[in-house]
């Protein structure tokens, strides 16, 4: 060392201690000295290569604990050096602590290393509690809508020669998510191939009228839960069986919808009606402002997302109602709704339908008498979504899964209307 006239003295005094001789002390000093001072310098030098990282990852938590570290200082060390992806995860709570090790430099003058032990446990992001999260997703996916929506309309109506009409089409009960039972499998993309055919089919089949005008209602079900949390359920909390979280229905049946609307506006102005089912109140409100966004300053397509939930909309002298079904279920007091919701257009109108979903099923009802019109029909209209297991229990199974089409005209109302079954 390089006092060693402070060596000698704690020679001397550790001999007294055992009493023992200074020899004898110093004899064994200078052995211990030979024998540990190489693993010391070994320890001091290779101090990092001793690094311990346990990573403990489970369904909804992931635990990480760094010892004998140099380099992993702090919560963001652990973070960085560990490839924690803060997208998936959030910090629940973690720990850090410190101890010295002491050794020899090459020197042989003592060096004291301060060594980090850190521990942190992370849980998984709950996506729609992840407001950010969503939101740069949401932002990332109008970007590649918007580039991607940049055609122009091909349609040209010839007014002057001919009458034009309008076609109603819609995507009732699609219930994107679903989980079907064996025999009759339902996916994401099952859905998608089912609404795509049905829109071609039933257009396909309308092009003998010369279509002004398309309403293209969508919602009644259109996802099969609003939530995820406690467990899948629909909008007031009845459990669902789901094959995906709501939240991967959503941003899919979001993009569907977008290649649907694109599509009906290359042959016709578009207007988009949305109608939130039982099932998906919040989401398709949620559907609905997010279809206004793209389509703002679109000309030739609208949006209506408006309250109350029942909409109308007015061609010529039609009265064209749409409601999902399960609110008001009493045709008696249905009538008296309808008087005073469209009262403004009540008495100028002579042909009025209401088409309603939710009950996955045809249902035709003709209401009583109205002072200025001839008669209500309601319709209940079909769906293309899977039997699940409850309704194959409860043994409902015998509905045809079909879509469907009507063509109106100005004055003369309904001109006929089309089915698209599934086989």
């Amino acid at each position: 060392m390089s006092n060693p006239e402070k060596l000698n003295k704690d020679y001397a005094n550790t001999a007294k201690i055992f009493n023992s001789t200074y020899e004898t002390v110093r004899g064994i000093a200078r052995v211990l000295r030979k024998t540990y001072q190489g693993a010391f310098e070994a320890g001091l030098h290779s101090v990092s290569d001793t690094e311990k990282i346990t990573t403990n990852e489970q369904k909804d938590s992931l635990v990480i604990s760094v010892e004998d570290s140099k380099r992993v200082k702090s919560l963001e060390d652990l973070i960085k050096n560990c490839n924690v992806d803060l997208d998936n995860w959030e910090v629940d709570w973690f720990d850090i602590g410190t101890y010295e090790v002491t050794g020899f430099d090459n020197d042989r003058k003592p060096v004291t290393v301060t060594m980090y032990r850190t521990k942190a446990k992370f849980k998984k992001i709950n996506i729609w509690e992840n407001l950010s999260k969503l939101r740069e997703d949401l932002k990332q996916d109008l970007f590649e809508t918007f580039q991607s929506y940049a055609y122009r309309p091909t349609y040209k109506i010839d007014k002057k020669n001919s009458e034009g009409y309008l076609l109603e089409i819609g995507a009732y009960d699609l219930h994107l998510g679903k989980l079907g039972i064996t025999g009759d499998e339902y996916s994401l993309d099952v859905a998608r191939t089912r609404l795509h055919t049905a829109i071609d089919s039933l257009f396909h089949r309308a092009r003998g009228f010369k279509i002004e005008e398309i309403v293209f209602v969508v919602g009644n079900d259109f996802l099969n839960v609003d939530k995820d949390k406690p467990f899948a359920s629909t909008t007031k909390g009845t459990p669902q069986s789901n094959s995906v979280s709501a939240y991967d229905a959503y941003r899919f049946g979001r993009k569907l919808l977008v290649e649907c609307i694109n599509l009906l506006a290359q042959t016709a102005p578009v207007r988009v009606v949305v109608i939130p089912g039982n099932h998906d109140e919040e989401s398709m409100l949620h559907m609905g402002d997010t279809l206004e966004a793209i389509y703002e300053n679109t000309e030739h397509i609208t949006v209506d997302n408006s309250r109350p939930l029942m909409k109308g909309y007015v061609y010529g002298e039609c009265l064209l109602i749409f409601d999902h079904g399960n609110r008001v279920k009493n045709y008696k007091n249905l009538a008296s709704v309808i008087s005073q919701r469209f009262r403004e257009v009540w008495s100028e109108v002579k042909h009025i339908e209401v088409h309603r979903g939710h009950l996955h099923s045809l249902k035709t009802n003709i209401m009583g008498q109205v002072e200025e019109l001839n008669g209500i029909c309601v319709r209940h209209l079909g769906s293309m979504s899977p039997t699940d297991q409850w309704h194959d229990d409860s043994g409902y199974i015998s509905a045809i899964k079909r879509a469907h089409a009507f063509i109106w005209h100005k004055t003369n109302g309904m001109q006929c209307e089309y089915y698209y079954n599934i086989t």
